[in-house]
């Protein structure tokens, strides 16, 4: 058996005969083993205790105490209970080797030794000792894992409870004080508040939450000093700071050590609070009663809860907005509404007066009125005339929200075909050829969908090129929407819509502006019309959550595509 094969170690031999020490020190050595000696019980204790050993060759009949004694005295000490005791011994009796392993040896060498099996047993229970050892530095990391799991959920639950009553919340005075009442209850901290930071410097608590025989500092406001421009940009960063002890703390300016004293703090931890990357405010826990010292678990803990906060944050001031245009919009279309009103009555009367009044004198005075008199009556009925059919437009468009439809199932090859059937006159006057194709049945406002389909087919028939008859195409294809969902499980499969003429087209550049009211790309004395057709299409379209746009150029016709849902909330 050659060296190398030998299990490293120190080994304690304990022998009152010095010949055997001898041996029993050149053969170990030879194997690579450190040796320590010892010839009595109490040199074998003292060695062991300070040496701390592998392993204990121990011989049982010594002078002084045996080694049945110095075993158990090793047993019952702390420091050396964990070593291994091999007892050499010439006693043969079962008695005694019970005894032996009663108090606490792992095996038995008999004398006269054998050099073979006391190597065989002490390279055994050394890899014994070994794998205990590692067994045990296992066990002490999965505990240490198991506790940091521990943690973890323990920070999960408190996050997540935490981050809950946040966010119950879309009231931002509300969101900021159970943020600091719940900080305050997590990290019992005498004082927890939420600073927030102006413009100018300043600042402000905003929300706080303290321990009573403290006084608060709710609504007080702070000098720019207090936050210099150093520390802004180091919290733009994502800076986290924590302060042990105010008073023992290096790089800490004067002036903030004397505000700290001012508002009783004797510690504290402060996380920033970014919304859109721009420093919004801090978080911040004050220790006053004494200095602290916090943990990895708090610090990470706190930075999370002022990520939420400023989610939180954000979804409110997101409400905040969409509370005020709700309430523009609500206003809008009650001036929308009385608009129509006055539209329906007030401006009507006057202009059917003038369209009345304007056909008696025609017919009672036609005969007798000059030339130039009957040209100023034709005058004053077109104007009206042109007069009532804005009006009728506008009417159309105030009331696409105000006096909408609900969405039923409609069936858009039917509504288009009785939309051709009512341009009729106009499709035989220009001898036009419409190609109607296949159109799904969708949810909709179906008097809407009349009204947008109208519109675009009579545009594609009205804007037509001189010398060439009008040719217009209507088709659809239906667009599987479902890889670019979110949250509308509504606009899973959407369709789209296609008017396409050969008419006299016009310049992409105006393609956002033909969907405006009032937008005209051509003189009335080239194609009559208001100019508020495409800007009701718009208006359906939008209101069906859908869009609507346009491609062209100019002599060569153009396309209409507008994209609906398929599926709506049927009222």
């Amino acid at each position: 058996m050659s060296v190398a094969t030998a299990e490293p170690g120190t080994i304690l031999v304990v022998d009152d005969t010095p010949t055997n020490l001898e041996i029993l020190f050149d053969f170990l050595t030879n194997y690579g083993f450190k040796i320590l000696i010892a010839e009595d019980g109490e040199s074998a204790l003292q060695k062991a205790a300070y040496a701390s050993p592998d392993l204990i060759l121990l011989d049982i009949l010594m002078p002084g105490i045996d080694g049945f004694e110095t075993c158990s005295r090793l047993k019952a000490n702390e420091s050396t209970r964990e070593i291994p005791v091999i007892f050499m011994t010439a006693l043969s009796e079962t008695a005694d080797k019970v005894k032996g392993l009663q108090v606490g040896a792992v095996d038995y060498v008999t004398k006269p030794l054998q050099h073979e099996e006391v190597l065989a047993r002490v390279q055994t229970h050394l890899r014994l000792r070994s794998l205990a050892k590692q067994l045990q530095a296992q066990n002490v990391q999965l505990q240490q894992e198991i506790e940091q799991r521990q943690r973890q959920y323990q920070r999960s639950q408190l996050f997540a409870e935490v981050a809950l009553k946040i966010r119950q919340s879309l009231q931002l005075e509300e969101i900021l004080q159970a943020a600091a009442i719940e900080v305050q209850k997590i990290l019992q901290a005498d004082r927890v508040l939420i600073y927030r930071l102006r413009s100018d410097g300043t600042g402000s608590a905003v929300a706080e939450a303290v321990l009573p025989g403290w006084f608060s500092v709710l609504g007080q406001q702070f000098a720019a000093e207090v936050f210099p421009e150093d520390c802004h940009q180091l919290y733009c960063q994502g800076r986290i700071r924590g302060i042990a002890d105010v008073e023992r703390e290096e790089n800490i300016a004067p002036c903030l050590v004397e505000f700290m004293r001012q508002v009783q703090v004797k510690a504290k931890l402060v996380v920033p609070i970014i919304i859109k990357e721009e420093l919004w405010g801090l978080l911040i826990a004050h220790q006053c009663s004494s200095p602290r010292d916090w943990t990895d678990f708090e610090t990470e803990l706190l930075g999370q809860l002022a990520d939420q906060i400023g989610i939180a944050i954000t979804q409110a001031q997101l409400l905040e907005q969409e509370t005020r245009y709700s309430q523009e919009l609500a206003r809008s279309n009650a001036e929308l509404q009385q608009f129509a009103s006055i539209a329906s009555h007030d401006l009507q009367e006057p202009l059917r007066k003038i369209q009345a009044f304007g056909n008696r004198l025609q017919e009672k005075y036609g005969e007798i009125l000059s030339e130039q008199g009957a040209d100023y009556i034709r005058r004053m009925q077109n104007a009206a005339q042109r007069m009532q059919i804005l009006i009728d437009d506008l009417l159309v468009f105030s009331r696409i929200t105000t006096r909408a439809q609900p969405f039923v199932v409609v069936n858009l090859a039917k509504v288009a075909k009785e939309v051709l059937s009512d341009l009729e006159v106009l499709i035989q006057q220009t001898e036009a050829r419409v190609e109607l194709s296949e159109l799904p049945t969708i949810h909709a406002d179906p008097l809407q969908m009349r009204q947008l389909l109208q519109n675009l087919i009579g545009n594609a028939i009205k804007f037509r090129r001189k010398n060439e008859l009008p040719c217009v195409k209507i088709y659809s294809q239906i667009i599987d929407n479902r890889e670019q969902l979110t949250e509308n499980l509504l606009n899973t499969y959407l369709c789209q819509i296609t008017v396409e003429d050969n008419g006299i087209g016009f310049d992409r550049k105006y393609c956002d502006r033909i969907f405006q009211v009032f937008q005209r790309l051509h003189g009335r004395s080239e194609y009559e019309g208001t100019g508020i057709g495409l800007a009701i299409c718009r208006k359906i379209v939008e209101r069906h959550g859908g869009s609507i746009t346009a491609e062209s150029t100019p002599s060569q016709g153009a396309k209409f595509i507008v994209t609906l849902p398929m599926h709506q909330s049927i009222d």
